[in-house]
């Protein structure tokens, strides 16, 4: 009759070989991170994290335009009181503060002004993504390209998404809201920046000119 032995042995797990399955709690990590970085890439969850960081954005902005107002209020009321005029380098500080305060405003004028041209879900996201890369709109460099925005929108080169992709740009610039380069430089178009539009036919870029 088999009898256990009272103590069992423990043997250092095996190292993994090619071919060789991996542990289950191996798999199921490698499965979440593949799904993570699916869901990155999914239009709909950069809708979602586009939305958020652009409310968190105005947030901030409308607290700092507030501090910065009271500080200003402050500062006239204490010259105020003391009934003496400020010094230049004050008024010149104050000036600067103000100057920048209205070119936020004006900034996300601008960019709510160009989002509200987009029809569809894609002109959203590639309008989007041209406000974030636009000076104009308070966003940083470099400006996108017409072959980065088909691989951030559309990424794997689902065919689907891609069209979607293409005709929200191709539409959009028929529209004059935006304007591709013959280097395929994506930006703003004379609907929004009163320029004239660039010798372009969008005919080169969906012939690869890009």
């Amino acid at each position: 009759m088999f009898k256990p032995s009272a103590k069992r042995q423990s043997h250092p797990p095996e190292a993994d070989t090619p071919g060789q399955k991996l542990p289950g709690r191996v798999r199921v990590r490698a499965l979440a991170s593949q799904l993570a970085g699916r869901a990155l890439t999914d239009p709909r969850v950069q809708d979602v994290t586009g939305n958020l960081r652009g409310r968190g954005e105005d947030l901030r902005g409308q607290v700092r335009n507030r501090a910065e107002e009271r500080l200003e209020h402050l500062i006239e009321q204490r010259r105020q009181e003391r009934g003496q005029p400020l010094s230049p380098e004050v008024d010149a500080a104050l000036a600067a503060r103000r100057h920048a305060r209205e070119q936020r405003a004006a900034q996300q004028q601008l960019r709510a002004q160009a989002l509200s041209h987009a029809t569809t879900p894609e002109e959203r996201r590639v309008l989007t993504r041209v406000a974030d890369a636009s000076p104009l709109t308070g966003g940083q460099p470099p400006v996108p390209r017409y072959t980065a925005l088909l691989d951030a929108l559309a990424p794997g080169g689902h065919a689907e998404r891609e069209m979607a992709v293409h005709r929200a740009i191709w539409s959009l610039a028929e529209r004059r809201v935006l304007a591709v380069s013959a280097h395929g430089d994506v930006t703003f178009g004379p609907l929004l920046t009163d320029l004239p539009p660039a010798p372009y036919e969008l005919g080169e870029e969906s012939n690869g000119g890009v």
